[in-house]
């Protein structure tokens, strides 16, 4: 017996001799806890506009892209959701969490799957407090209403059943190409109004434009814990001027340059903003409308940015091709006649017009959108250097940052591109001003008279640079 055991001992391939039973197993580690799986998984899945309407700050960093997936798209993260949820039931378990908090209504079709969905799952649990299903996790719903039967009643019924199922949604979205009966938004309102935070309600009719939804800023003003407010397609009714409407807590605004956005948003009385994002309409309004607001609000305001007019700087799915083609907002009417006395951060697109040489502003930071590498070169009139020679410490006393927002030096292929960006920090840090790339880098002159030249040196062609 003894004999058989050694010679198994011995001859078995899965067994090595010359391994000892006296050492202690190799334990297995232990698994992540639910917490970090949770935060890996979202930071896998993030897409900006999915988790929030607040517009993205333009100053924040911006990395080069070493990976062949590239950031985040809403078709990407969406595949990754679905791919999570199949992977073991622990998993399952936190990444259905991610699969619903985010839901996109693009026809009645879907609408009724999705509905089917909610309220299935609501039935498997308990459901004495309410709905426990999948839509607990919901937090952001985008609603279309481009397909066909878009304008039946029952889809509206549909929809509303959703919303029902969803009862902690803090962002909505709407897209309605079809007048609303007044019952839907008051439905509407009294199951969202004390918890929305973000909406954006665009109801400038494509199929009927003459006619416009029963919409009125009091709607608007039913969301009382409103953070977030897209007024930038709103074409609601107008409100009279004896009858102020209020918005207590909206931080974040989100307008056009129409005159319907521009009026709506003057009516509104909006204590708590502070940052507001003008997007290209297609007309462009007479500056009255901009001094009208800014007269209202511009006390308030601590950032502003002007996004350019064009469909590549645009992540929205509404972008067109006209945002090409449209007029610029002027930012010398947030600069000039003390109208906005508190702004700390203005960003602009290169492409607008040059800024009045009357400007004395006490801003901190400038953003320049649109920055493209041949147009820094010192010895080329373009807008983007007259724009940056125009960033002089008699006009902008306290400027601390001058940032190229969205371009990135190390993602450009021309190869003097580094020199030149130098020269233009070593000019503003005699000024004492920072001027960053979209990445948030200052880049610096490694090389020193005397030591090899790793790189091709543009400064004898390139002026010295000038304190102003």
């Amino acid at each position: 017996m003894q004999a058989a055991t050694l010679l198994q001992k011995y001859c078995n391939p899965f067994t090595c001799s010359l391994s000892s039973n006296t050492g202690t197993p190799q334990m297995r580690p232990p698994p992540l806890p639910d917490e970090l799986l949770l935060e890996i998984f979202e930071f896998a899945t993030h897409v900006h506009r999915h988790a929030t309407l607040a517009p993205l700050d333009p100053f924040t960093p911006r990395r080069v892209s070493n990976n062949v997936m590239g950031p985040n798209t809403a078709s990407l993260s969406t595949r990754t959701k679905l791919s999570l949820v199949l992977v073991c039931r622990s998993w399952r378990r936190l990444a259905v969490q991610l699969l619903y908090d985010y839901l996109v209504i693009r026809s009645p079709a879907r609408a009724t799957t999705i509905l089917a969905v909610l309220q299935r799952s609501s039935s498997m649990t308990d459901g004495k407090s309410g709905p426990a299903g999948y839509g607990q996790w919901t937090r952001h719903i985008e609603v279309h209403t481009h397909a066909r039967g878009a304008n039946n009643l029952s889809f509206l019924q549909t929809i509303f059943r959703i919303f029902q199922e969803c009862p902690n949604v803090r962002m909505l979205s709407g897209i309605w190409n079809h007048p609303l009966p007044i019952e839907f938004l008051n439905a509407v309102a009294a199951l969202y109004g004390p918890s929305l935070q973000g909406i954006y309600w665009n109801d400038r009719s494509v199929i009927y434009p003459e006619r416009t939804t029963l919409a009125s800023p009091e709607f608007l003003t039913s969301f009382s814990s409103l953070r977030v407010l897209n007024l930038r397609s709103y074409s609601g009714k107008s409100v009279s001027k004896s009858h102020a409407v209020t918005l207590p807590k909206v931080e974040d605004l989100v307008i056009s340059n129409t005159q319907r956005s521009l009026a709506i948003a003057t009516t509104l009385g909006l204590p708590a903003l502070r940052n507001l994002t003008v997007k290209t309409g297609a007309e462009c309004a007479p500056t009255e409308y901009f001094i009208n607001f800014l007269h209202v609000h511009g006390a308030s305001l601590v950032s502003v940015d002007l996004l350019s007019p064009s469909v590549d700087s645009d992540p929205e799915p509404d972008s067109s091709q006209i945002r090409r083609t449209a007029c610029h907002t002027n930012p010398d009417l947030f600069l000039l006649d003390n109208r906005c006395p508190n702004l700390v951060t203005l960003t602009f697109p290169t492409t607008s017009s040059p800024l009045s040489p009357d400007i004395c502003h006490p801003l901190h930071r400038i953003g320049l959108r649109g920055v493209r590498a041949d147009s820094l070169y010192p010895d080329k009139a373009t807008n983007t250097k007259g724009h940056l020679m125009s960033f002089t410490p008699d006009r902008y006393p306290k400027l601390e940052v001058v940032r190229t927002v969205g371009y990135l030096v190390e993602a450009d292929t021309d190869s003097l591109i580094k020199d030149v960006f130098i020269w233009w920090v070593e000019k503003f840090e005699k000024q004492g001003v920072d001027f960053l790339d979209g990445e948030a880098l200052v880049q610096l002159k490694l090389r020193r008279p005397g030591s090899v030249n790793q790189g091709v040196d543009v400064g004898s062609r390139l002026p010295e640079p000038s304190p102003s």
